[in-house]
């Protein structure tokens, strides 16, 4: 019976969050003493607010890595923090080396620049972030016009979509003190992790609320940031951006409009695009490449084609490509 408890627009979202016993986490590598070790370092986003914790970027790249016979098991450990800036991760990240791990990942949102130091200042900033509730006559109003609630709605969120980006440009500004600990923190994190032999890779996250296409995003300035203090210290990284270009913005939060973080298709999207890289930089060799069916590719060719039948883009006489198709599988292969 489907669940009523709830109002309708969250009744596909879980009602429990189910945690693992530590005996059973990480069940390909225990008992082994020739794993991969990757640590996750991050926030919220990270540590998978409002996802199950098997749907989480970290988890579902651990499986991908133990999907093929004959290569040493992979361990992802997560060390996240929910609520904490780049800068207040450094301490996570001193825990996460003392597992020696092989690569260490930091996953980066945008408001990473936040200097918590100062949280006035911040929460001054953040009042016009969330809608009003409103008054009670209006409240009264709004329950029993479903087309005044519409309009209600669409104006507070083109309010708080207004105050949102002002915010982020506060964030971003040079002066800014957390600028300053931001570009501290990836330096250290940085040297850290060379003086630890492992591999460091940030790994940018865009913001979930706006659509991504170039010319309609309005955060690029803020990726770009991030992305020359990288290159400043010749540090390689991945930008998730590019990855989530055309896609949809509600259909990767946890709830639009209401909860913006990543919800599985979204972390399984990131998984995905963190294993090509860390197989095209070689952090991870070849071998942990999963093979790729076929099958996958078809299926998505058939959604691609009757999406554009759709649109009047094919003519209805076009062939359908075959599901029975069998030919030899082929590898997921990154790109240099």
């Amino acid at each position: 019976m489907p669940d009523t408890s709830a109002p309708s627009g969250l009744r596909d979202r879980s009602l429990d969050f189910f945690l693992q016993q530590d005996q059973r986490e990480h069940p390909w590598s225990r008992g082994e003493t020739n794993v991969l070790r990757i640590a996750v370092i991050g926030d919220s986003f990270t540590a998978g607010a409002g996802v199950q914790a098997d749907d989480r970027y970290a988890d579902r790249l651990e499986r991908l890595l133990n999907m093929k016979d004959g290569m040493p098991p992979a361990e992802v450990r997560v060390y996240a923090q929910c609520g904490t800036s780049t800068f207040q991760q450094i301490e996570l990240l001193d825990e996460a080396l003392t597992w020696k791990p092989h690569v260490v990942v930091l996953g980066i949102c945008l408001n990473d620049m936040e200097d918590w130091s100062n949280p006035k200042e911040l929460m001054r900033w953040r009042e016009g972030l969330m809608p009003e509730v409103p008054p009670p006559w209006l409240a009264a109003a709004l329950r029993r016009s479903r087309a005044l609630n519409w309009l209600y709605a669409r104006v507070g969120a083109a309010v708080a979509a207004r105050e949102d980006l002002r915010y982020y440009r506060r964030l971003y500004k040079p002066s800014y003190s957390g600028v300053a600990r931001f570009r501290d923190a990836i330096r250290i994190m940085n040297d850290k992790c060379r003086e630890a032999h492992a591999a460091f890779v940030p790994m940018i996250w865009p913001l979930l609320s706006e659509p991504f296409d170039k010319g309609r995003y309005p955060f690029e300035y803020a990726h770009e940031a991030i992305r020359r203090r990288c290159m400043e210290l010749d540090i390689r990284y991945l930008d998730l951006l590019p990855c989530f270009r055309g896609a949809s913005p509600e259909r990767l939060q946890v709830i639009p409009s209401v909860d913006p973080h990543p919800n599985e298709i979204a972390h399984r999207m990131a998984s995905e695009a963190l294993l090509k890289f860390l197989l095209s930089e070689g952090d991870v060799v070849r071998g942990y490449a999963p093979e790729q069916h076929i099958a996958g590719n078809i299926q998505h060719q058939i959604w691609e084609e009757t999406v554009q039948r759709m649109h009047g883009v094919l003519p209805d006489d076009q062939p359908q490509p075959s599901n029975n198709d069998h030919r030899p599988v082929a590898s997921v292969r990154g790109r240099r």
